[in-house]
C-alpha cells in the first residue's frame, strides 16, 4: 500500500476500479477511481424468502444476494466489469434450512460427494465475487464439508490466522492479489483474510488437535507488510467486531474475539478494512492508526441486507505506483446500498439456486405432528414455558435412555435449554419442520457432562445474571429486568446466553446481588441440592465447549456424546408420537421473583415485538474457565423480523415497552414467577 497524504479504507464487497482523467504517458500512472464493495454475514440469504414464516420477508426488510447480485451488475455497467472486485467478509455457510440441507441434512451427501455444487457457492460465483474470508460459523460443519464448499468456489477463501497443526502453514490462502487492467495501467488489489480465533471453542468438535486460530492483531502485522510490498491497494476482510479491548491493553494471549479496530490501529499498512461478525450496520468508520495514517473500517448489514459500496481514488503516488488520495475533495467515501431500496432480483442468482431453493422450501414444510394447542416463546426468557419445556424433556429423555446400563444409570439428568427466538410458536394443530427449526435455530449436538449440586448452583447462578437487580419488592418489568448489561455486556446479555433448567426446583431472585440469586434449589421430590449430590447435565455441544462461558461445564467429565443432532431429535420425537401435548410437557419447577418471600405466579402470555439483534462482545469467565471472552450467537447472532433468533440484547427496549404497560394493568406482584477432507492451502 501506498498512499497519497494518508489512506486507509475498512469493508467493503464489491472493488470497482474506473479511470479518471486523460491517459497520460505510458510509463506514468493516472488518476483512477477504484471502489470496494462488500458484504458480510450472509447466514445463508440468497433469496429474499423467510423459510420460517414461509413467505418472503417484509416489504421494510427485502434482504439476500439476489439484491445484492442486481447492486453489483449496476456498479459494473456504470464503471466497467473490468475496474469491480467482489468481496465477501464471511459466515455464509449457516443459517438458514437452505444452509442447514445442504450443510448437514439430506442434500449434505451430493455436496461432499461433488454431485451438486454447495447452493452459497452457487450464488457467490452467479454474482462473480473476487474473495472471501472464512467465518466462524464457516466451521460448524466439520472439515469436509467446508472443503467442499471452498472447492466449489470459483474465489479464493482466505484465512491468514487459521493454522494447520500438522504443517504449522496456513490451512486456507492467507492472502490474495487481485489485478485489473484498467485503460493500460495496472492495479493490484492485495486481499487479506482474517477469523476471530472463538472458533477453537465454538467448534472445538471439528477443530481441535486439526486447526489452531492465533491472534488476529499478530497475523496481520505478519501479512500486511508482505501483502504492502505487492499491492497497491491493501484490503483486510475481518471476521471480527470492531471491538471494546483498549489498544494500551491488548495482549495477543487472550485471542480476543473482536479487535477490528485494534487491526485498524495498531497495524500500518492498510487502506480498507472490511468488519463482520458483530452484525451491525456501520457504513463507513475512519480511524488514525499507529503510523498517523487514516483507514477507512466498513460493516454492511448481516443477511444481505446491504452492500457496502467504498469509492477510492488512486493517483501517482512518486515512486511509479498508485497510492489512496486522502486529500480534501477525493478521500475515500463509502455508500451502503440496501435490499429495501432494490426493486429487482437478479435473474442469474435466483436461477443458481432455485432447485436448491425448492426443495428447502419443501422439507421445511413436512409435517410433523398435531400440537393440542398453541405454544409460544415470547416469555419464555423471564417464565417457565410449555415449549422450552419440550426441549428439555427430549434432551433429558434421550441421554437418560443412553445412560441405561451405565455406571451413571439411575442418576438424575438435568437439562438446559435458552430461549433462542422470541417469536417462536407451535400452531395449534399442524407441526411443521419449519416450526420445529424456528424453535431451535441451531446445529447444535446433545451431550451430557457430570456436575456436582455445588457446580450446578454455580452454573444456575452465572445464568442468572441476565437479569437485572430489582428492588426488593417491586413489580418485575420484563421491559428493563432481563438482558442486564455489564462492562464485558454493554448492550446486555443476549437471550442465547440464558439457560432454563429442567429436572430441579428453583427460584431466582434478583433483588439479590449476581451470585446470590438461586433460591430454594431442590430435587423435584423437595429434597434440597447437597454440594456433592450428582446429576448429569444434558447439554448443547456449543455450551458445553465453552460457548457464553458458563462454569465448569466445559471441564466436566462428559458421560453422554452420541453426536445427536438437537433438532433431528426434536422432530423424530414428534413424529414418533404423532402429538404435542403442552399440559404433559409443563413442569413449572422454576420461577423470577423480586420477593424473599417467594415467587408469585406469573401472568399469562404477553404480546410483544420483534427484538433486535445483539451485538456479541467478550464475556468474563467465571473462576477457573480457561475460556474467558468467548461468545457468539451461534446463528450469526441475528434477530430481528422474522429472523431466527430473537436474542434480546439490543431491542430489549421495544419489547419492555409493551409487556411492561401490560404488567402493570395486570398488578404482577413479584414474579413473573460436522466427514472431515483435510484441506491445506498454502500460500
Amino acid at each position: 500500500m501506498r498512499r497519497i497524504g494518508t489512506a486507509a479504507i475498512a469493508g467493503s464487497l464489491v472493488l470497482v476500479l474506473s479511470t479518471a482523467g486523460a491517459a497520460g504517458a505510458a510509463t506514468t500512472p493516472q488518476r483512477i477511481e477504484l471502489t470496494l464493495m462488500a458484504t458480510t454475514d450472509v447466514h445463508g440469504h440468497v433469496m429474499d424468502w423467510d423459510y420460517f414464516r414461509n413467505a418472503p420477508f417484509p416489504d421494510d426488510d427485502t434482504l439476500g444476494l439476489t439484491r445484492v447480485g442486481t447492486v453489483v451488475d449496476d456498479v459494473r455497467a456504470e464503471r466497467g466489469a473490468e475496474s469491480v472486485v467482489v468481496l465477501d467478509n464471511g459466515d455464509a455457510l449457516q443459517g438458514t434450512p437452505l444452509t442447514y440441507y445442504y450443510g448437514l441434512g439430506d442434500g449434505a451427501p451430493e455436496v461432499l460427494a461433488d454431485e451438486i455444487a454447495h447452493p452459497m457457492a452457487s450464488a457467490f460465483n452467479a454474482i462473480d465475487y473476487d474473495a472471501q474470508v472464512v467465518g466462524n460459523h464457516e466451521y460448524n460443519y466439520d472439515l469436509g464439508l467446508l472443503g467442499a464448499y471452498e472447492d466449489d468456489l470459483q474465489a479464493p477463501l482466505l484465512g491468514a490466522n487459521v493454522i494447520d497443526v500438522d504443517t504449522g502453514e496456513p490451512y486456507h490462502d492467507p492472502y490474495t492479489l487481485i489485478e485489473r487492467e484498467i485503460d493500460g495501467q495496472t492495479v493490484t488489489v492485495g486481499v487479506i483474510g482474517l477469523v476471530t480465533p472463538g472458533v477453537r471453542v465454538w467448534d472445538r468438535q471439528y477443530v481441535e488437535g486439526e486447526l489452531e486460530f492465533r491472534d488476529v492483531v499478530e497475523t496481520a502485522a505478519e501479512w500486511v507488510p508482505i501483502v504492502e510490498q505487492q499491492a497497491d491497494v491493501v484490503v483486510v476482510l475481518a471476521h471480527s467486531g470492531q471491538g471494546t479491548v483498549p489498544d494500551a491493553d491488548y495482549d495477543p494471549a487472550d485471542l480476543n474475539e473482536d479487535v477490528a479496530n485494534n487491526v485498524a490501529v495498531q497495524v500500518p499498512g492498510i487502506d480498507v478494512l472490511v468488519v463482520g461478525h458483530s452484525h451491525r450496520d456501520e457504513p463507513q468508520t475512519i480511524v488514525t492508526n499507529s503510523a498517523g495514517e487514516p483507514v477507512l473500517l466498513t460493516q454492511p448489514s448481516h443477511w444481505a441486507r446491504s452492500v457496502s459500496e467504498v469509492r477510492l481514488n488512486l493517483a501517482p503516488d512518486g515512486a511509479g505506483g498508485l497510492a489512496v488520495d486522502w486529500s480534501a475533495g477525493s478521500a475515500p467515501s463509502v455508500t451502503p446500498h440496501y435490499g429495501t431500496e432494490v426493486t429487482e432480483e437478479d435473474p442469474d442468482v435466483v436461477a443458481a439456486v432455485a432447485q436448491q431453493h425448492a426443495t428447502t422450501v419443501e422439507y421445511v414444510n413436512t409435517p410433523v405432528a398435531e400440537s393440542v394447542e398453541e405454544m409460544l416463546t415470547e416469555t419464555s426468557r423471564y417464565e417457565d414455558t410449555p415449549i422450552i419445556d419440550f426441549i428439555n424433556t427430549v434432551q433429558a429423555e434421550t441421554v437418560s435412555q443412553a445412560l441405561v446400563g451405565t455406571e451413571y444409570a439411575g442418576a438424575p439428568v438435568v437439562s438446559q435449554a435458552s430461549p433462542f427466538s422470541r417469536t417462536a410458536r407451535f400452531p395449534q394443530g399442524e407441526v411443521t419442520i419449519r416450526d420445529i427449526a424456528g424453535l431451535y435455530i441451531y446445529e447444535n449436538t446433545l451431550r451430557g457432562v457430570l456436575l456436582t449440586g455445588a457446580q450446578l448452583r454455580d452454573y444456575l447462578e452465572y445464568s442468572a445474571r441476565y437479569f437485572v437487580q430489582t428492588e426488593e419488592g417491586a413489580d418485575f418489568d420484563p421491559a428493563t429486568g432481563t438482558n442486564a448489561a455489564y462492562p464485558d455486556r454493554p448492550e446486555g446479555v443476549p437471550d442465547y446466553n440464558y439457560d432454563a433448567l429442567s429436572g430441579v426446583d428453583y427460584t431466582i431472585d434478583v433483588s439479590r446481588e449476581v451470585g446470590d440469586r438461586i433460591q430454594g434449589l431442590t430435587h423435584p421430590d423437595g429434597t434440597a441440592v447437597a454440594d456433592d449430590d450428582e446429576f448429569v447435565l444434558a447439554v448443547n455441544n456449543y455450551r458445553q465447549s465453552g460457548g457464553g462461558a458458563f462454569p465448569h461445564v466445559a471441564d466436566a467429565p462428559v458421560v453422554y456424546d452420541e453426536l445427536q443432532e438437537i433438532r433431528q431429535l426434536l422432530i423424530d420425537w414428534a413424529q414418533d408420537r404423532g402429538v404435542i401435548d403442552a399440559t404433559e410437557l409443563f413442569d413449572e419447577n422454576w420461577a423470577v421473583t423480586t420477593s424473599t418471600a417467594g415467587a408469585i405466579p406469573a401472568p399469562g402470555p404477553t404480546p410483544t415485538t420483534e427484538p433486535g439483534e445483539p451485538a456479541p462482545a467478550p464475556i468474563p469467565a467465571p473462576a477457573g474457565s480457561a475460556d474467558a471472552a468467548l461468545d457468539d450467537a451461534a446463528l450469526g447472532d441475528d434477530a430481528s423480523s422474522g429472523d431466527l433468533a430473537s436474542t434480546g440484547a439490543d431491542g430489549a427496549p421495544v419489547l419492555a415497552g409493551v409487556i411492561g404497560l401490560v404488567l402493570m394493568l395486570l398488578g404482577a406482584a413479584a414474579t413473573i414467577a460436522a466427514r472431515r477432507r483435510r484441506r491445506h492451502r498454502a500460500s
